[in-house]
């Protein structure tokens, strides 16, 4: 009972929480003491009164999947155990005396309870990541079914004298069962592996393409500027001699065309000021969403005049990349739709700002024309709310939940004239000062 107890908490990271919590779990215990000669029918009740205790007590600090797959998992370790060591003194119990085979039980008894703790200190991370993963649903489920099947044969197997054959195929059926459901529980955890692999290999090549993108925009940059070096001279004298002669239009003219032979002013700007950030995982999610943008047409400009080497220390260089993610993303779809309302590229427009010129201070703000002007700043960043179809609404409150680990990071959300302006500021002196 006590090493129940001890699993959960190891699995779940919480501490006991108080006296209360204490005595609640202490009646747990007495319940299950006074159950324990009921055989796997005082078991089922102490298991589902510890399951309602633990689920009462904490589901308002962790996750329930957690709790339930905990404890559960937990049981049908101690039932499998149980139902091996039965067995096995049920086969040698003819061939010891009645001392000898107490004493080979308790030992056994130790060796699983010394199985549970070796389980519980080398693979907790690991089994608490399946608990609260993606798949923590089907998980629960399979330990549900894993219970109800070991329980059912423990029940069978301890409190009938003679087991008939309907008996013997129905328990069969159900260890095959459970066998085949950890099997296909198993291939399914593969198959998402390699997805997930293909997808991390996906997104590093495309992310790769776009830096060989980036250097060759930099690389015709300079080409170009070579270029623009070389013959400006001449360019000049020919545009001075026709301002001269009071040719103003043949100079326009001429200005035009060697803009649109030489100059692809659209190409030059596409990753304009990218070159002032050093923080590699900031200006790799900069220049993918610049891609994006560019790719679709988008109108934009990003500005970022100081160069950027560092960030605030205590800041995790992910959580930033999810927000300018976040927020790009927005900017881009709401883009979309404008444009596939207004059928117009022009209607649509998006600006960017990265600014810093110290190292605890950071600044970034995204701005994009919108459809719907009514919009309330606090409604869009409530979990769910979305103005998309299909979507789950979570961007903009997944933003306010790592803001909350921040104190000195400032997030304002503005909707004027048409524009939705974010602006997140960082600033660990002003933090200090306040504290």
């Amino acid at each position: 009972m006590l090493l129940d107890f001890l699993f959960f908490f190891k699995i779940t990271n919480l501490s006991l929480g108080g006296w209360k919590n204490f005595l609640y779990l202490l009646l747990v215990v007495i319940i299950g003491l006074c159950t324990n000669n009921w055989g796997y029918k005082g078991d089922v009740v102490y298991n589902l009164t510890v399951v309602l205790a633990l689920y009462l007590i904490y589901r308002t600090k962790i996750n329930t999947y957690l709790i339930l797959n905990s404890i559960i998992f937990v049981f049908n370790i101690e039932i499998v155990l149980d139902i091996v060591r039965s067995i096995f003194l049920g086969i040698i119990r003819y061939d010891l005396s009645k001392e000898a085979l107490m004493m080979l039980n308790s030992v056994l008894a130790f060796i699983s309870c010394f199985l549970i703790v070796f389980v519980m200190n080398k693979y907790s991370l690991q089994i608490r990541q399946h608990f609260i993963g993606n798949n923590k649903r089907i998980t629960l489920w399979l330990n549900c079914y894993l219970y109800l099947v070991t329980i059912i044969i423990s029940i069978v197997y301890t409190e009938s004298t003679h087991i008939p054959p309907v008996s013997i195929f129905f328990i069969s059926f159900l260890i095959l069962q459970a066998l085949f459901a950890i099997g296909i529980y198993n291939l399914m955890l593969i198959e998402q592996n390699q997805i997930s692999q293909k997808r991390k290999q996906e997104e590093f090549i495309k992310n790769q393409h776009q830096l060989e993108e980036y250097t060759t925009y930099l690389e015709k940059s300079e080409d170009d500027l070579r270029a623009f070096r070389h013959d400006y001279k001449n360019i000049l004298n020919s545009l001075k001699v026709s301002a001269q002669e009071g040719n103003v239009q043949e100079v326009i003219q001429k200005l035009d065309k060697y803009t649109e032979t030489n100059l692809n002013s659209k190409a030059l700007l596409k990753y304009k000021d990218v070159n002032h950030i050093y923080v590699k995982s900031i200006k790799s999610i900069i220049i993918s969403k610049l891609t994006e943008l560019y790719n679709l047409d988008i109108p934009y400009n990003f500005e970022c005049r100081n160069n950027i080497r560092n960030l605030p220390d205590h800041v995790d260089e992910l959580d930033l990349v999810r927000i300018i993610g976040i927020t790009f993303d927005n900017a881009i779809e709401e883009s979309k739709a404008l444009i596939a309302e207004k059928h117009d590229i022009r209607s649509a427009e998006v600006q960017i700002m990265v600014y810093s010129d110290d190292p605890d201070e950071f600044e970034f703000e995204i701005r994009n024309k919108i459809q719907n002007k009514n919009i309330s700043t606090s409604q869009i960043q409530q979990r769910g709310f979305t103005t998309k179809k299909d979507h789950k609404g979570l961007g903009l409150a997944n933003i306010k939940e790592i803001e909350s680990k921040y104190p000195d990071m400032s997030i304002s959300y503005t909707i004027q004239d048409g524009w939705f302006d974010f602006y997140m500021t960082i600033d660990t002196e002003d933090g200090e000062e306040d504290e």
